[in-house]
Parts: C-alpha cells; structure tokens; sequence
C-alpha cells in the first residue's frame, strides 16, 4: 500500500505543474489590464506605471511564472490586488462554505444514486427499473444551473417562504438554518450527478451478477443477501468509486453557477468575481487549489481500489502494477 501512495503522489506533481503552466498562460492571455482596471480609466500613465509595477506585469511572462511558482513552493499564494489580502486567508475564508456545499451534494449523490442503481439492477427489466433508467436519464440531460433556477422560481415565487433560496447563514452562527440554505444549492449540484451514479451502478451490478463466482455461490446455497451485499455489490463500486471521485472535483469547481445563482459566497463565486475584475493572483489560486483537490481526490480513489480489490494491493506491493 505504501508503495502504491508514493507512486500516485510522485506522479501527481508533473500533473499540477502542467495545469500552473497551462492555467498562468491562458489567464495571462486573457484580454484586460489588471492595472487598468485598479487604477481607472481616467488614471494618468505615471500612476498605471507604478501599479504595473507593483503588480509586475511589466516583467516577461515566464519570469513572472518562475516567481509565482517559487512563491507557491514556499506556500504563499501571493497577495489580491483589489483588496491586498493574501490570498492564503482569503481561499480559507470561502473554502468552508464551498466545502459544506460539496459534502452535502456527495452525500445525496451517494445516498440515493447507489440504492437506486441497486434497486434498478435488482428488478432489471420491471416496471420500477424502467421508471429509475427514464429518471436517471432525465437526471444527467438537465445541466446543474437550470436545476438551480428551477428551485429559485419554485421557492422564491411559487412557495416562498418554506425554504431559503438566496444567501448563506454561517455553520458556526446556526446549524440548522446554515444547512437550510445549503440544502437547493446542494441538490442542483448532486441532481445530474445522482442520476448518472445510478445507472452506472445499475449497470455494473447487473455485470458482476452475471459472473460465474455468483452463479457458484448461489447453487451452493449462500443465501441471496449475503450475495448481493458482500460480494455483487462491493465488486459492482470500482467503477462507481472512479466516478464519484471525479465528481467530487467537479462539485468544487463546479460550483460556480450554482453559487452565483443562490448567491452563495463559496470559492465559486469568488473565482468568477475576481476573474471579472482580473485579479490574477486570487484567479489562479483558487484554479489550482481546485486542481490540488481534485488531484488527491483522485489519488484517495486509486488507494480505496486496493482497499477494495486486495488484488490491485498485492499487485503494487509484488511491483507488477
């Protein structure tokens, strides 16, 4: 196991430097002038030369790259240039909220998309499978946002009142209403999310039902549950596993719309705001914050593969993998 977590984080790292090379070179590219936009249109040309300065954009692209990845590597994610925070404190503030928002889409992901997948494996070919399969496919076609402004127009116009639609209520300040104004925001992430785990599962399961280890099990009388559970089920979550850790990167940054349009302060929000405004150093941090996440979630899953499949651990720990 050991063997397996160094050959995924060592391999992890060409994979983070080319996302920082590829995410300060479009963002660089990008048209708008950081120091334009600080000082004003009407500024005079000593005063947009001194905030170009100060912001160094005057020094070449790559140097400017070098000193941003030597600050990283020293933990210093820079310092915003709208309001001179550091940029460190600044992701913390807003990584709590985004980090609820996901939690609590994984969590409905998983609760209701891998029983349905499992009842729909189950009652292959019934009435109560072809129900789950349209809603599943109903699910993945109807993207996130258009789930969010569903739930706006039902809660904010047609039952107000029964739940918050806009803002966020802190999770220190109250529990209860904190996890209220979480809870639409939270399902327009997991809605497509839940119908595509639920198909794949459905899928899968019916594969490993349909090996002969089961068919053995059965004429050997094992009782069916102990089946289904035990052994269809935990060989039928490898590919569901992959998928939810992407998912769980993809509910980090895709988040965006979704907080925008609950008005949800989360690391989301912040990346469009300070994208609007050409807050570099804020832009790019949060961008590969996100990739940082979604790279260990990634990781996490290769490592739960070998908890899962004692297979795929003896293979890296005999050097065959």
């Amino acid at each position: 196991m050991l063997r397996m977590t160094v050959s995924r984080l060592v391999s992890a790292v060409p994979v983070l430097l080319l996302i920082s090379i590829v995410a300060f070179t479009l963002l660089r590219l990008a048209p708008g002038d950081p120091a334009l936009l600080s000082v004003g249109l009407e500024a005079p040309p000593e005063a947009l030369a001194k905030a170009r300065a100060d912001m160094r954009l005057d020094d070449p692209m790559w140097m400017q790259y070098f000193t941003w990845l030597g600050d990283l590597v020293r933990g210093d994610l820079g310092t915003s240039y709208s309001d001179k925070s550091p940029v460190t404190q600044t992701i913390a503030d807003r990584l709590p909220i985004t980090l609820q928002l996901a939690v609590m889409a994984l969590f409905m992901i998983i609760a209701v998309g891998v029983p349905l997948g499992v009842i729909s494996a189950l009652r292959a070919n019934t009435f109560v499978d072809q129900v789950i399969r349209v809603g599943s496919l109903a699910g993945i076609s109807v993207p996130n946002f258009v789930v969010a402004l569903f739930l706006v127009l039902i809660f904010g116009w047609w039952f107000p009142g029964y739940m918050p639609y806009q803002g966020y209520t802190p999770f220190g300040e109250n529990m209860v209403e904190s996890l209220r104004s979480t809870l639409l925001p939270a399902f327009a992430l997991a809605a497509p999310q839940i119908g595509l785990v639920a198909r794949l599962t459905r899928s899968s399961m019916l594969e490993v039902m349909g090996q002969e280890y089961v068919s053995a099990a059965r004429a050997m009388g094992v009782r069916e549950r102990v089946i289904i559970w035990k052994d269809t089920l935990r060989n039928a979550l490898l590919p569901v596993i992959t998928v939810l850790g992407v998912q769980t990167g993809f509910l980090l940054g895709g988040s965006v719309v979704v907080e925008t349009v609950f008005g949800i302060p989360g690391l989301g929000r912040l990346l469009v705001e300070s994208f609007t405004i050409r807050d570099y150093p804020i832009t790019i941090g949060v961008m590969m914050f996100i990739a940082a996440v979604f790279v260990f979630v990634n990781i996490v899953v290769d490592l739960l593969y070998g908890v899962i499949n004692p297979r795929i651990r003896i293979g890296y720990a005999s050097g065959k993998e």
